[in-house]
């Protein structure tokens, strides 16, 4: 629990960064292994009552800490501060909870059991009515993790056009969250997160994009999953603005461009009040490519124009998002361009090499020549024709994996 209660620390320390930090690849990784990996066997402890008399029951401060732990390191992605756990949340939530798995569905508007008591459904409908909630069937100890994981990808076709979970998990007004968890004689879990708490309304923000600025992990997004960009309504003048958003990866040539008149893929621009903010929402259409998912490596541009800030000026928003793995990924092998070649004295040939799998942590190549006097080669792997004879042109990458390239160099008469 020592441990645990460390790395909570840790993370509302570093989520106090200012939020135009560019998170690095090992800071990424740092803030996650101090992110706990589950509260132990069950995340109760005092089972819920789901019929009368019901009972709101308790969860294990390790399950609660956990899916906080996991809330707040989304949240020094975004380059928002950390929230708090209150009690009074958590009491409201269990309530909630307890609800949904009573009538065993999802509704804000969860209505009354005739047999439950007033003061429990009071408790019970401000959970329902000011949370995220959600629904799975299937339990296990990490369930309310998984709670916080599924609204920050807010995935679904009805959930699409507002990201309402997401912008509310993500809002920089935010300081405190609670957590409920029941499950239904069905076999269903209902998890519920506080949203609506609104503790910091003199947070400095002007944008709160996902995915983040900076390194952010492959992990966490999805060919099926939107983009998105919640404004803070008083730096900009959210009734001019008329949003253009260009989405790139130079290495694939990827280019997206959403606008109201035509986008490539789904594109909304939603008002409603959901989170701090207005939010612009894109979702690439990858139809037609080659392009399988997120991965680390990439490196995606977003640009938005059309943009005007609080004075009337035109303020386009531009950042970088830098695709990596939460863990580790080795090289497992290297394979060069072509395996044989002929090359006349004095000409050039421009080898190329792949390192598998491309979403390695090091893409490091080396180039040498076994033998200098026939053939050279650069560290970009351009050889050079020196004289008449044979040599193998040699390229290796992380974890001592090599390929070459048989090499005969004749004169230039020979061909």
């Amino acid at each position: 629990m020592k441990k645990l209660l460390t790395s909570i620390l840790l993370l509302a320390l570093i989520a106090l960064a200012p939020a135009a930090q560019a998170h690095t690849r090992e800071a990424v990784r740092a803030a996650w292994a101090g992110v706990s990996n589950g509260g132990g066997a069950s995340p109760y402890a005092e089972a819920p009552a789901i019929r009368a008399p019901y009972a709101a029951g308790a969860l294990e401060e390790a399950a609660t800490a956990d899916a906080l732990a996991c809330l707040n390191f989304a949240r020094w992605l975004a380059g928002v501060g950390a929230v708090d756990e209150s009690a009074i949340y958590d009491y409201q939530c269990q309530h909630g909870a307890v609800l949904l798995a009573a009538l065993d569905y999802v509704d804000h508007a969860a209505p009354r059991p005739v047999d439950m008591d007033r003061n429990f459904y009071d408790s019970a409908h401000i959970a329902t009515t000011s949370s995220s909630i959600a629904r799975f069937n299937w339990m296990r100890e990490t369930i309310l993790r998984e709670g916080v994981e599924y609204f920050l990808r807010d995935d679904g076709e009805e959930n699409l056009a507002a990201l309402g979970h997401r912008r509310w998990a993500l809002n920089p007004t935010m300081a405190a969250t609670g957590f409920g968890l029941a499950n239904s004689e069905s076999g269903m879990s209902y998890v519920v997160m506080y949203a609506h708490d609104l503790g910091r309304p003199d947070a400095d923000w002007e944008s709160v994009c996902w995915p983040a600025a900076g390194a952010f992990p492959a992990e966490l997004i999805h060919d099926h999953l939107a983009w998105s960009a919640m404004l803070n309504p008083s730096a900009f003048d959210i009734a001019a603005c008329r949003p253009v958003v260009t989405l790139t990866e130079a290495t694939s040539g990827l280019s997206f461009r959403f606008a109201a008149d035509a986008a490539d893929g789904f594109f909304a621009f939603n008002l409603e009040g959901y989170g701090a903010g207005p939010c612009l929402i894109f979702r690439p259409d990858f139809s037609g490519t080659d392009f399988t998912d997120y991965q680390q490596n990439q490196v995606w541009d977003v640009r938005v124009d059309g943009l005007v800030d609080a004075g009337g000026a035109e303020r386009p928003l531009a950042y970088r998002v830098e695709m990596i793995s939460l863990t580790p990924q080795d090289v497992v092998n290297v394979e060069i361009s072509q395996i044989d070649a002929v090359l006349p004295v004095g000409e050039t040939l421009a080898l190329s090499a792949d390192v598998i799998p491309a979403y390695a942590d090091d893409l490091t190549l080396t180039w040498r020549s076994t033998d200098e006097a026939v053939a050279t080669v650069d560290a970009d792997g351009v050889v050079t024709a020196i004289a008449p004879g044979q040599c193998a042109i040699v390229v290796g990458s992380a974890g001592g994996y090599t390929d070459s390239c048989a090499l005969a160099v004749i004169d230039k008469g020979g061909l």
